[in-house]
């Protein structure tokens, strides 16, 4: 089990700024969420089915520990979830980035999630009066940690499906 993060909030900071990552980069959520539900794939099924969250997709699993992955999972596909922009809600379908829409959870006085509640992305945020905040937890990060949980994904959207 993942460490929680350290509530490492800076409210001021993001109201300088207007909360710029909230309208670009919803966080991405760690495997933790929806494998401590009872049911973690019916979990992340009904995330995704009700529209506040979307599945994204790295194209290839990352190196790790300085070793490039197997030859056969260079260009393997990796989904793990986030939470839905308010455009991707109302669309159905995960956008590709670079598209200025806030994050679902977003409401005028900032999150609607409790910390504790948000994706791990959001809460290792670190704020920067500069506007350039940036997530130890990344991309990289997110697909390595749900490597071994793309059965788990598939089965949540063959519920979604059905």
């Amino acid at each position: 089990m993942v460490a929680p993060v350290e509530n490492n909030e800076r409210p001021a900071t993001c109201r300088a700024c207007g909360g710029e990552c909230c309208f670009t980069r919803p966080g991405i959520e760690a495997p933790e969420r929806f494998l401590s539900a009872p049911d973690p794939v019916g979990s992340l099924a009904a995330a995704l089915a009700c529209g506040d969250w979307v599945l994204l997709e790295h194209v290839g699993v990352p190196w790790a520990n300085g070793e490039p992955p197997p030859a056969e999972d260079r260009y393997r596909v990796v989904r793990y979830p986030r939470p839905a922009t308010v455009a991707e809600k109302a669309s159905g379908a995960a956008f590709r980035g670079g598209e200025r829409s806030p994050c679902v959870f977003l409401r005028p006085g900032g999150c609607a999630l409790a910390f504790a509640e948000r994706p791990r992305m959001c809460q290792s945020l670190e704020p920067s009066a500069a506007g350039d905040c940036e997530s130890p937890w990344d991309q990289r990060s997110a697909a390595l940690a749900w490597l071994p949980w793309q059965d788990l994904v598939e089965r949540a959207v063959g519920r979604c499906r059905t």
